[in-house]
């Protein structure tokens, strides 16, 4: 992964976390202000956070590697809405002109 970019990684009990890329050495994996990924009615949210009742990182977390399965790109719709819910600068939605 490239530095900056918003990846996602899975954890071995299946919870989702997105974040910006960091760093990764042979035993962690670093993301800033990493968001859990939360199913619920109308689709896929972010919770502040990377568990409901744990404070919230806003900073650099470290994940432990032997607790993560994968990481994996984040899908530009979820990457566009954990930007907007870290830095509270809303990201245009493509198309359409303005006038």
């Amino acid at each position: 992964m490239k530095e900056n970019e918003i990846v996602t990684i899975v954890m071995n009990n299946g919870m989702e976390i997105i974040g910006k890329f960091i760093a990764e050495d042979f035993t962690t994996i670093t993301l800033y202000r990493p968001r859990m990924v939360q199913a619920n009615q109308s689709g896929v949210g972010l919770v502040n956070g990377i568990c409901m009742t744990g404070a919230e990182p806003n900073g650099n977390f470290d994940f432990n590697k032997t607790g993560v399965m994968f990481m994996i790109e984040t899908v530009k719709e979820l990457a566009t809405g954990w930007t907007s819910q870290t830095s509270g600068i809303a990201v245009p939605h493509q198309g359409g002109l303005i006038k």
